[in-house]
């Protein structure tokens, strides 16, 4: 029979890749972890690991093994948090991935009161607004502005919002009326740089003005409204950021707004987990606040 000892000894060393690095973060003799996955391998009737020089590497059999494992030990941190550490006792950590704009200007500022509720515990946030490579390993919570393809994860949409185009008001003085793409043939855009975002999402300035000319980019929304302030070229902003930016100016006559989303992730093994159904609370939270983040019906 397999135990749940011995899966989690399992899991160990599959993350850490080495016996012995496995022995000393589970207190265990190294003797004692091989032991134990010994067991396992001749209760499953396979081997579970490569054994090599360079490090052990699962298997194709420890590869199916390890997300029944994952599974197993959810359970047992989703039982232990619902009975033991609720409320003001919530510990662990949380690690949330969102894209440069949800992060920096939602996240960041607004999760302090989740401190305060649970002071306990810990919230790591990573900035990411690539996310197509993402693995389920790297993240409790992710944000993403593309829909999901993974299946290993619990995917909604989150709120739905616009792109639309800004400017600073000495820019728009020096330009004419703005009622098409094509008023914007020469005029200067301010965008991401290439590797910034996937393919899709990094043609929607494309898309709207066809022939924009972007003379500076960044890899981060505030790096174009530190730009777009001083004057330095059109930005195609979140209309719930853009709004509410000092020294710029929505382009009310330009039609082009581009609908995006928003999507919240959970890998199916946290979804459980109380700190993570707090944390994904929390976000709800913040986005029922912004007028212009439309929660989907």
């Amino acid at each position: 029979m397999i135990s749940a000892d011995d899966l989690g000894i399992f899991l160990e060393v599959a993350r850490r890749g080495r016996l012995t690095e496995a022995a000393k973060h589970l207190g265990l003799n190294h003797t004692t972890v091989g032991r134990h996955i010994a067991h396992l391998e001749r209760t499953a009737e396979q081997r579970l690991f490569h054994r090599e020089p360079s490090g052990w590497t699962l298997t194709a059999a420890g590869t199916r093994l390890l997300e029944h494992a994952e599974a197993v030990e959810a359970a047992v941190l989703a039982a232990r948090e619902d009975c033991l550490q609720t409320g003001r006792y919530l510990t662990g950590t949380v690690r949330v991935i969102a894209p440069d704009g949800f992060g920096t200007f939602l996240l960041a500022p607004g999760l302090h009161r989740l401190a305060g509720e649970f002071p306990a515990l810990s919230l790591e946030f990573v900035i990411a607004n690539v996310h197509a490579s993402l693995s389920t390993r790297e993240f409790d919570l992710a944000i993403t502005i593309e829909r999901p393809i993974t299946r290993a994860v619990d995917a909604r949409l989150l709120a739905n919002y616009e792109l639309r185009l800004y400017a600073a008001p000495a820019l728009l003085e020096s330009h004419g009326p703005l009622a098409s793409a094509d008023d914007l043939a020469d005029a200067p855009f301010l965008w991401y740089t290439e590797d910034a975002l996937c393919a899709p999402t990094l043609e929607t300035l494309f898309r709207a003005v066809p022939a924009a000319r972007p003379v500076y980019r960044t890899n981060t929304i505030s790096g174009q409204i530190c730009a777009a302030r001083q004057g330095l070229g059109f930005a195609f902003l979140p209309s719930w950021i853009g709004d509410h930016t000092d020294g710029l100016r929505p382009i009310e006559t330009f039609p082009h707004a581009v609908p995006h989303s928003y999507w919240l992730l959970i890998p199916h093994a946290l979804a459980r987990l109380a700190r993570v159904r707090a944390v994904s609370a929390a976000i709800d939270g913040l986005v029922r606040e912004r007028p212009l983040l439309h929660r989907p019906q």
